[in-house]
């Protein structure tokens, strides 16, 4: 294990801070220690595999601050509570500039993760911020310009927890019964080390898609259960893979929270659709199996760009390009975008009697008064498409560090309507649109819209019932064709924020931009 801290360490303190907590103050509920480490990690039972990492420890706080996870490259879980003030010292010590986005958290700009701030090997962060978010199921990785996919990928990514009183007071599934549950996909080479853009800038283009799925850092994944609920906290930590999650044996899953935690009331979905960075909780109830029962959480086929529904390991999937050429070389093949594959096996191993029961309703969620939009007439238009000169772009435009357009600066304390339209595009080499789940850096959002262009409505038709737009998202999946209206308000904190795609390799080509709140 390659653990070991750097000889030298140099704290950066940003010139200015917005925060609730200013630099350097002592008065913290939580102080936490966070490390970029390489190391090495089991993944496969024959040999280790090399990756990078967080690791951490809780300087000051309570005890389960930092929740390490056994056997996986995966950084520890950090349990947070509203209200708290938290002061977290981040250290590289890999050999990549770096620096970590608290993602779905509203914090001040300077405490956000911009790429403006990244950090060498040796250096120090330092964040200090109160958690201003409701109880929900956040995350935490890196956001260096360009390199995001591949620090990623290479294994950096946490869970970040908020409970609140609010939250306790519904007494959901806690303990061993609140499972946390990271999907990625891989590709590893005969030495069981990751291999990352097999096909060159192809997968740029398109995003990356593996060959094995893992759960929780781990292939095959199984989870053992006993005969009663389960709290599932689902996060979509692939890069640019997109799930559509069902149980095997045709049970609606139930969905009590997404992205901004807790739902109004449970809903029941026929599968669930969550492009990369979106989270969905759901209530897994096994009562009614028997011990040895085994479930599947499966994903299944949908149409991927190219009009082709997935139709299993090696065919064409994702259409065309997506599948044609991507396949060439991995083995076994790529699974494709679209493509029908088993996420994890839940096995009861148990039976047992409980007492615990679904509530019918959560705490309300209030629509945003839409009375106070500013632009209700001309909402802001953030237009997500390919052009040949720039690749992927936001209204014809990619990334500049600290530059802001005109249209995208807002003031403070306002209530807006944006439009993320998926125009597509092609390079001349018969590219299709293609899905691109847009995040928003900051105070979390409403969805309130959806519309879709006729020529793309099959795609659409065949994922649109597993979306989870209720209550609050920081993160919206924009299929071909499709707009997505949005309303948020940008309060608290001015300064440079990020919209962007989440599709990993979109981001690192430019599909990124800044929005500037000011007074």
């Amino acid at each position: 294990m390659n653990t070991t801290k750097p000889a030298t360490s140099v704290t950066v303190t940003p010139k200015s801070m917005a925060s609730p907590v200013s630099a350097g103050s002592r008065n913290v509920d939580v102080e936490i220690a966070l490390r970029a480490v390489q190391d090495e990690i089991e993944i496969f039972p024959d040999r280790p595999t090399r990756v990078w990492r967080f690791v951490a420890e809780t300087i000051t706080g309570p005890s389960d601050a930092v929740q390490p996870l056994p056997d996986t490259y995966l950084g520890p879980i950090l349990r947070l509570r509203r209200g708290q003030r938290v002061r977290i010292r981040f250290t590289n010590d890999i050999p990549d500039e770096t620096i970590v986005h608290w993602h779905g958290l509203h914090v001040p700009a300077e405490m956000d993760g911009h790429p403006r701030f990244v950090i060498g090997r040796g250096e120090t962060y330092e964040y200090e911020f109160e958690v201003l978010n409701r109880a929900g199921t956040y995350w935490y990785h890196p956001h260096p310009h360009q390199r995001t996919g591949p620090q990623v990928y290479m294994g950096m990514a946490g869970l970040l927890l908020v409970t609140d009183d609010e939250e306790q007071s519904f007494r959901l599934p806690s303990g061993e019964f609140d499972v946390p549950l990271v999907l990625q996909d891989r590709i590893f080479d005969d030495q069981r080390q990751f291999v990352y853009l097999p096909n060159g800038h192809m997968d740029q283009v398109m995003g990356f898609l593996g060959n094995t799925i893992l759960v929780n850092g781990k292939p095959n994944y199984r989870l053992e259960v006993v005969t009663r609920p389960y709290r599932l906290r689902v996060l979509n930590g692939s890069n640019s893979r997109i799930y559509k999650l069902a149980w095997s044996d045709g049970t609606p899953i139930t969905v009590i929270g997404n992205d901004g935690g807790l739902l109004e009331r449970p809903v029941q979905k026929p599968y669930v659709v969550l492009g990369p960075g979106e989270r969905v909780e759901i209530w897994a109830d096994f009562s009614r199996y028997t011990k040895g029962t085994r479930v599947i959480l499966r994903s299944l086929p949908f149409i991927a760009p190219g009009g082709m529904m997935g139709r299993g390991r090696g065919g064409r999937m994702g259409g065309g390009m997506m599948g044609g050429m991507r396949n060439q070389g991995a083995n076994p093949p790529i699974i494709g975008q679209g493509e029908s594959f088993d996420v994890l096996t839940i096995e009861v191993t148990r039976e047992v009697k409980h007492n615990a029961l679904l509530p019918n309703q959560f705490a309300p969620i209030h629509p945003l008064p839409f009375d106070e939009v500013i632009n209700a007439s001309t909402p802001r238009r953030i237009v997500l498409s390919m052009t040949p000169m720039k690749g992927w772009t936001l209204n014809g435009r990619t990334f500049e560090m600290t530059s802001v357009a005109e249209d995208e600066i807002v003031r403070l304390n306002t209530l807006e309507v944006w439009d993320f339209i998926n125009a597509g595009g092609r390079m001349g080499m018969g590219m299709e649109m293609l899905p691109h789940p847009m995040h928003m850096h900051g105070e979390q959002f409403q969805v309130i819209g959806r519309e879709v262009d006729p020529s793309t409505r099959g795609m659409w038709e065949s994922v649109k019932d597993g979306f989870v737009d209720e209550g609050w998202k920081d993160t919206v999946l924009v299929m071909p064709g499709e707009r997505v209206r949005v309303l948020r308000r940008f309060g608290d904190f001015t300064g440079l924020f990020l919209y962007h795609c989440h599709n990993l390799e979109h981001e690192d080509m430019g599909m990124m931009r800044n929005f500037e709140i000011r007074n």
